[in-house]
């Protein structure tokens, strides 16, 4: 062996000896390919899966067609509604057969065009431009639609076009000769009255719109078009029927405008076919309009928004003084009808925060999104409204925006109606800035997806008498237990604090003046078990935040790797057996779409989501005083990438491999974001996302208990715990009340907490309130270590964390909940009611009834003093 190395070794020093230096080089080459490879070994480890299948759209079976002139025809009936349209206006109209209640879809008696409308649609030409057609003006009223019966319904085939041009200058040119004008159209008028064809009156009426139109030139011999601006549509109208008349062609009209020297642009059509199914479930009105059955006839133009049944239930000021319109923002809020400002603009917001990588480089505008596709209306006074209904979008959420227009009772006012309706974006799109979306320099250009694949579906709930909220939000939650298969609600037996410990962060320390980025754990194993024992009398859950992979700044999540940082095994062991013990949930937190740091084979510009600039979407966090992505903080890069979700199945399935030892996972990202890659080329669009993500965490939940931050309600099911939900809304000016619609809907589905307590301008007392109006716990983020270490670093946004300063209020918040729920003796929600301004009502299932006052003064209900931020409990 010995002699073989001797030999070996001589060898290579011979061919050392030649082209010493050339040889070097290339020796050096090949050990960096080497490396280079082996570095790239994880990369192709990260596995594309593939995408979902698209969402089958089949239409239903056609039975007899129902002619334009049969008026209103019953196409469904139950045990209790009907379902009627009017085939002449396309009305539908749904009657509940007990009380006689109707909801109609347009507006009957309206001459508004928008009124009465089934649909409005915006599409996007080439040319970048938005258009708005509204399906009265461009289908109904040309008659251009077929309806046929269908099971349970009927379907509607809309084929919406703009009918005949009525561009002037697609009729006439800007200049005519002067023979054209004298000798064929003022001589072709007379010889028209002549000829019996028109009478007087009516010749005078053509010559005097063509004479005010045009002008002799006192430059050229012709007549030119001397009119500023666009000429009014009735002028308009009159010279097409003139033109008709007197056989005045297109071959004419581009002749004559040769002859001047001028060249004649025929616009693009646009023409849609659209088709949507009506239907009656049970007693549930459902609508669709399946994306996968729309055509445009010119490829032109792409429909981008549809506006779904804008008019349904619309209720007239002059018929309605009380009433009010539901809305998802934040925890819930209502409209109270008849209060239009012309100040405040109309409320449209996106479902899901669906268009964030559109202008995620800026910090929202609102502080709360809309985590619920729902929507609905109530006739009458809060307590005893006539009859109601709840809109819930079953599918295409990802893309809807929940619409609210206000009416006003001045008798001047243009807004006579309080409506409540969603759209969707059937394609997605974004101006994209060509020098940055900060850059003073306007010049854009337009990105879109493409029609996305969706079966656009909405449920109504009726309500044919009377109806509040409360009433809305326990109708919604027997809708999720149906779709989840749930039979039984459950309900914790006692008050309980949930407490998130931050465990290993990154920060910057320095040799010799180099900086350089070290692991940190501010809570070990070791201390959390320590503050546990500390807290002998407290009921608790635990959440363990930095704990993978990395800790807080994670690398890809493909493993389940422990963080040495936060101490060793057996300290861990020791933990979760105190946890145990104490009949404590422990959840170990996860990103499985958030990554920070590279490593496991991440790479941005193969692995991360692109947004509409074909750019990785590059997230940090937001600047306060100028609302724009921060950047760096100093050495500290606190930025994070989207995984795009072609990987996130592999990545998910690799975790669970190396997880199977942690039964509790909090899962900080998947259930909240909606995702979608708009990689050119590469697109996966937000429906595929979100089957991903919903596939995901189907997974996931099937092997362990899962606690979800800040859940869309789709994806409420799959937890055990949804914490992080907010008791706020966004505050829109013209909202008349936040109320807990979101806390309402939860109550017995999942374990439900507040907002940090500590990390909250807000009293303690505010959360002290949320637990005893809704069922909930109060949460909060907590380090053993000292919180002053977090400043002047990338977690400066976690302040007032450190265990020791917050531990008396811990347990006195604890101690608040604990009485209180001692009192109560259940947690299951039987009513909830608003008494005033800022003071609620809920009823329990034991009898107990609570009043809460969230205002920042004392409050008199039924005799009973109520302090600023108090309570009282009675009825027991």
């Amino acid at each position: 062996m010995a002699d073989y190395i001797r030999l070996l070794t001589e060898k290579i020093r011979k061919i050392y000896a030649r082209h010493f230096a050339r040889k070097m080089v290339a020796t050096v080459l090949i050990i960096c390919l080497i490396i280079g490879f082996l570095r790239y070994i994880p990369v192709l480890g990260v596995k594309a899966g593939p995408l979902p299948e698209a969402d089958k759209a089949e239409l239903s079976k056609t039975g007899e067609e129902i002619s334009h002139d049969m008026g209103e025809v019953l196409v469904a009936e139950s045990d209790s509604k009907q379902l009627y349209i009017n085939s002449k206006t396309m009305n539908l109209k749904l009657k509940d057969k007990n009380t006689g209640k109707v909801w109609n879809s347009t507006v009957n008696g309206s001459n508004e065009a928008s009124e009465l409308a089934m649909l409005t649609v915006s599409y996007l030409g080439k040319d970048n431009n938005l258009t708005e057609w509204d399906s009265y003006t461009y289908c109904t009223q040309l008659g251009s639609y077929v309806l046929k019966k269908i099971d349970n319904g009927v379907q509607i085939t809309m084929d919406i076009n703009e009918g005949e041009s009525e561009r002037f200058p697609e009729y006439y040119p800007q200049k005519m000769p002067t023979d054209r004008f004298e000798n064929f159209f003022l001589a072709g008028i007379k010889n028209l009255v002549e000829t019996g064809k028109i009478d007087q009156v009516s010749a005078d009426k053509y010559k005097m719109t063509l004479e005010l139109l045009y002008k002799k030139s006192i430059t050229e011999d012709c007549y030119a078009v001397s009119y500023n601006g666009t000429p009014p549509r009735s002028a308009v109208k009159q010279l097409i029927k003139l033109a008709e008349l007197l056989g005045y062609t297109k071959e004419m009209l581009i002749s004559d405008s040769n002859e001047m020297g001028l060249s004649v642009t025929f616009t693009e059509p646009a023409q849609f076919k659209i088709v949507a199914e009506a239907t009656l479930d049970g007693d549930d009105f459902v609508f669709r309009v399946p994306t996968q059955q729309m055509v445009s006839g010119n490829s032109y133009y792409t429909i981008q928004n549809i506006k779904v049944l804008p008019n349904f239930g619309a209720a007239a000021s002059k018929e309605y003084e009380d009433g009010y319109i539901l809305v998802p923002d934040g925890a819930g809020a209502l409209f109270k009808f008849n209060t239009f400002n012309m100040a405040v603009p109309d409320y449209i917001r996106p479902i899901y925060n669906n268009n964030s990588l559109a202008d995620y480089y800026f910090a929202p505008e609102y502080g709360e999104e809309l985590m619920m596709p729902v929507f609905g209306m109530t006739y009458g006074t809060m307590e005893n409204a006539s009859h109601g209904f709840l809109g819930i979008i079953e599918k295409g959420a990802e893309t809807s925006y929940i619409n609210v227009k206000l009416a006003s009772t001045a008798k001047d006012s243009a807004s006579s109606y309080n409506k409540a309706y969603a759209s969707f974006d059937a394609a997605q799109y974004s101006n994209v800035k060509v020098y940055g979306p900060y850059s003073d320099n306007k010049a854009s250009y337009l990105v879109d997806t493409g029609v996305l694949d969706v079966d656009y579906t909405i449920r109504y709930k009726l309500f044919p008498g009377n109806v509040s909220y409360f009433d809305m939000a326990k109708t919604y939650q027997e809708y999720l237990m149906k779709q989840g298969n749930i039979t039984k609600l459950s309900y914790p037996d006692k008050a309980k604090v949930y407490m998130d410990f931050l465990g290993t962060i990154s920060l910057t320390k320095r040799f010799l003046g180099i900086p350089y980025q070290s692991s940190y754990s501010v809570t070990t194993y070791k201390e959390l078990s320590d503050i546990i024992k500390d807290l002998p009398d407290v009921n608790m859950a635990l959440q363990y935040t930095g704990f993978f992979n990395g800790g807080f700044e994670n690398k890809l999540n493909n493993r389940a790797e422990l963080t040495s940082a936060n101490g060793s095994k057996e300290e861990l062991k020791e933990l979760r057996n105190l946890a145990g013990e104490r009949k404590a949930d422990m959840f170990f937190d996860v990103s499985l779409s958030k990554v920070y740091d590279k490593g496991n084979g991440f790479r941005a510009k193969t692995h991360a989501v692109y947004d509409y600039s074909n750019s990785p979407a590059t997230i940090y966090r937001y600047l306060p005083s100028l609302g724009i992505l921060d950047g760096f903080t100093g050495f500290d890069v606190n930025y994070f990438y989207l995984l795009s979700p072609r990987y996130l199945d592999g990545v998910v399935n690799k975790f669970l491999d190396g997880a199977k030892e942690y039964d509790k996972l909090a899962i900080s990202d998947l259930a909240h974001y909606n995702m979608a890659d708009y990689r050119f080329k590469k697109k996966v669009s937000v429906y595929e996302a979100g089957r991903i993500a919903e596939d995901s965490l189907k997974k996931l939940s099937e092997s362990h208990e899962l606690s979800l931050e800040n859940p869309m309600m789709k994806n409420v099911l799959y937890g055990s715990y949804a914490e992080d939900i907010s008791r706020e809304s966004s505050d829109y000016a013209s909202f008349y009340i936040t109320i807990p619609f979101r806390q309402l809907v939860m109550n017995g589905l999942v374990q439900v907490t507040t907002e940090n307590v500590n990390m909250s301008s807000e009293n303690p007392a505010y959360y002290v309130l949320q637990s005893v109006e809704l069922g909930v716990y109060p949460k909060f983020t907590l380090s053993a270590k000292s919180d002053d270490i977090l400043q002047e670093t990338a977690y400066s946004y976690y302040y007032a964390t450190e265990y020791q300063k917050q531990k008396d209020t811990i347990q006195k918040v604890y101690s608040q909940c604990k009485n209180a729920w001692e009192k109560i003796g259940t947690m299951e929600i039987t009513g909830h009611k608003i008494l005033s301004d800022n003071v609620f009502c809920t009823e329990y299932a034991s009898g107990a009834r609570v009043i809460t006052n969230y205002n920042l003064h004392s409050v008199v209900v039924d005799g009973s003093e109520i302090p600023a931020l108090g309570f009282i409990i009675s009825g027991k």
